[in-house]
């Protein structure tokens, strides 16, 4: 290894002693020799040893693996989020004066701590890795190191920061868990991949640029993509991150980098240095992105009253356009609709106009009332019509009622009603178009919390993974019972509601019935002033359904204030001390049980059971002794008729019509009965269910005609 240094040392230090006329100058010569191996070196592999210091694949997988593996847990936990959506549990938890502001702050410490756990193990992973690879050109090798490992793990927990709010306004759109997951996961494993191409496509161009000081366009271009695309994605911004640590921990790749982008780089540059390959931009993107989805959430949760506000402010702005001289602006409603003395009620039923003149009067401030609707309005967009344009539905029209304490009122209708529409309006779901609602003299439209509602929905809005005992002790913290009281509590409403069997069963395990328990009791949950029930008894069996009534007759008789919706009537019947039917957004009737057999009631309801050879002879005899009888149905020898409240000839009118006397309708059928002629009877007033269907049918035929003139 030194014979020809040595000559040639020797032949260079002559030349200079004779150019240089001197025999004392000369120059030294250190050799140090290359040792050789059998394996030939050749530019590819050169090639290769500079291309590991740039972010492309196959080669740079550590930061790519990384990202995925980040992005797969981020995904994760978009999962509950649009479970809680789906299932409506959210909006049962806000309904205990729950906060959105407290909700997504708690849901976003547990992620955050849980992040924080990943981190951990994902350093400590790290850490093993780097110390069990001996190669020092690796790219994991340079975790070994304490700085390197502690800027890995704050990149982590910054990449975390910012996709929280991400995949918050993300949880919003999916229509199911497996769909969100797969979507999320999917399209940021696709960015950070495009971004290595596009890396590899800037790679690629420079090195073919003729001129070594000038960028050429498509790798500016490139550059400018991978910047949008990195402010767009927090995975591909941790992407970036990791691998400026890699570069700023290697001086020879920034030697390399330099030398092929032509960049600028410096291997002393400070790790939060907004230059690369300092990590401090990425930082900085991680709190645009974080401060901008948090902006985007805050807007999509309060879309309504930023609405509202917008409409108020447009309002003030311009003149009201008056419509026939008496429109005016809905001073509590912020909406446009004609006032309320003005809505011409002439063709409401009798007790129906009385209650809204009542109500009309009445201050709002009034505190007989724990439930006052007044004037309520609600309007969708049905289609549109191709000579008005877009044609309006109204769902709900001018209803107005009261609820008083202690008591249960009753909201009936059939299918299309405008009852789901304005229980939706009542617990604060569904804003309406105009009108007000107050519950113990606050304004709902104006104020969201401190309202002391329970509310047992239709469908079971529960958390599948939890036991009873425990989403009963989550309600029962959210609506503020000490913390030493609510074991206890829970104990009492399980016990009450026969959950015994199931209390350490997770909700998706129970049957339909022992799902519509547990809402229930969450309805009845730290005894709200005012409990809304939405069909409660559907799927009970016989006895947990008689349960049910107890308890609410319980809870109105100790002062709760009770709304509920049925589809039986038996059950209205039971428990409602008024009742209201609804039909096309407003009430056919409204009153007490009694009030409405004696007005809409058609008389009295007869069955009798009789010889099969004596019913026509019987029919004969009854039309005869009670005129205006009615015949409903007739089978196996069973007579159903109505016996109505005064007789009716066809010589005499209505109004001078001679009332029924009960004591001898009771006679007649008695006599009937000594002679033989009957074999048993029974006499009620008009159910409830007779009046039901008597309202609706008759509202059906009027829409039927209605439609048929239109033809």
């Amino acid at each position: 290894y030194h014979a020809m240094p040595v000559s040639l040392s020797a032949a260079s230090t002559n030349l200079f002693q004779f150019y240089a006329n001197s025999t004392t100058k000369k120059i030294t010569t250190t050799n140090q020799p290359i040792i050789t191996t059998s394996t030939t070196y050749t530019a590819l592999d050169r090639f290769f040893e500079i291309l590991y210091c740039f972010d492309t694949l196959p080669l740079s997988l550590f930061n790519f693996i990384n990202s995925i593996v980040a992005s797969i847990f981020i995904s994760i936990l978009i999962v509950p989020l649009i479970q809680e959506r789906r299932s409506h549990s959210k909006d049962l938890q806000l309904l205990t004066n729950l906060s959105k502001r407290s909700y997504w702050f708690s849901n976003f410490i547990c992620d955050i701590c849980s992040c924080f756990i990943l981190c951990s193990f994902l350093i400590i992973i790290v850490k093993i890795g780097a110390a069990a690879n001996p190669n020092v050109q690796s790219e994991v090798h340079i975790y070994i190191n304490y700085s390197q490992s502690l800027y890995f793990f704050a990149t982590i927990m910054m990449y975390s920061l910012a996709s929280l709010p991400l995949i918050y306004v993300y949880s919003f759109s999916p229509k199911s868990e497996l769909i969100g997951f797969i979507n999320f996961f999917v399209v940021n494993v696709v960015a950070c991949f495009l971004d290595m191409v596009l890396a590899f496509m800037g790679l690629f161009s420079q090195s073919q640029s003729t001129n070594a000081t000038r960028v050429s366009k498509l790798s500016s271009l490139v550059l400018n993509i991978r910047w949008a695309v990195a402010a767009l994605f927090p995975s591909v911004n941790f992407k970036r991150s990791l691998f400026n640590i890699r570069l700023r921990s290697n001086p020879d790749c920034v030697s390399a980098m330099n030398s092929i982008m032509f960049t600028n780089y410096s291997a002393t540059e400070p790790w939060t240095s907004l230059r690369e390959p300092g990590i401090g931009i990425e930082f900085v993107i991680f709190g645009i992105q974080m401060l901008f989805w948090w902006i985007i959430l805050a807007i999509i949760e309060n879309k309504v009253n930023i609405k509202l506000a917008c409409g108020q402010c447009c309002c003030s702005e311009n003149e009201l356009e008056q419509v026939g001289g008496q429109n005016q602006l809905n001073n509590e409603g912020g909406a446009i609709g004609t006032a309320p003395y003005q809505w011409n009620d002439a063709h409401l039923d009798e007790d129906v106009r009385n209650e809204r003149q009542s109500i009309l009067r009445e201050s709002t401030s009034s505190t007989s009332s724990v439930v006052l609707v007044r004037d309520l309005v609600q309007q969708f967009k049905k289609r549109k019509n191709k000579l008005s344009g877009q044609r309006i539905y109204t769902a709900v029209d001018h209803l107005n009622f009261r609820v008083t304490k202690k008591s249960c009122f009753g909201l009936l209708g059939a299918n299309g009603a405008g009852k789901t529409t304005t229980f939706r309006m009542l617990i604060n779901d569904l804003k309406p178009a105009s009108g007000d609602i107050f519950i113990n003299g606050k304004n709902i439209n104006k104020i969201q919390r401190d309202l002391e509602i329970g509310f047992c929905p239709q469908f079971d809005w529960l958390i599948s993974n939890l036991t009873v005992r425990e989403t009963l002790t989550l309600f029962a913290r959210l609506k503020g019972l000490k913390w030493s009281e609510i074991s206890g509590i829970c104990s009492d409403m399980i016990n009450l509601f026969g959950l015994e069997p199931y209390e350490h069963r997770r909700i998706e395990r129970l049957s339909g019935g022992n799902k519509r328990k547990v809402s229930a009791v969450l309805a009845f949950m730290a005894n709200p002033a005012l409990v809304f029930l939405d069909e409660p008894t559907t799927g009970l069996d016989a006895a947990a359904k008689r349960k049910l009534w107890n308890v609410i007759r319980a809870a109105r008789d100790i002062g709760l204030t009770i709304i509920l919706t049925s589809h039986s009537m038996e059950e209205c019947e039971a428990l409602c001390t008024k009742i209201g039917i609804m039909k096309l957004g407003q009430f056919m009737c409204l009153g007490n049980l009694q009030r409405l057999k004696n007005r809409f009631g058609n008389g009295y309801a007869v069955q009798v059971k009789l010889p099969l050879q004596d019913v026509n002879v019987f029919k004969e005899e009854l039309m005869l002794t009670l005129p205006g009888v009615q015949f409903d149905e007739q089978h196996n020898g069973m007579l159903f008729c109505t016996v109505p409240f005064a007789s009716i000839n066809p010589t005499e009118s209505y109004t001078s019509a001679s009332s029924f006397n009960l004591a001898h309708i009771f006679d007649l059928f008695n006599k009937k009965a000594e002679e033989k002629s009957i074999e048993s009877y029974s006499i009620t007033q008009t159910t409830l269910e007779q009046i039901f269907v008597h309202l609706s049918g008759e509202d059906h035929t009027t829409d039927a005609n209605k439609k048929k003139k239109k033809k």
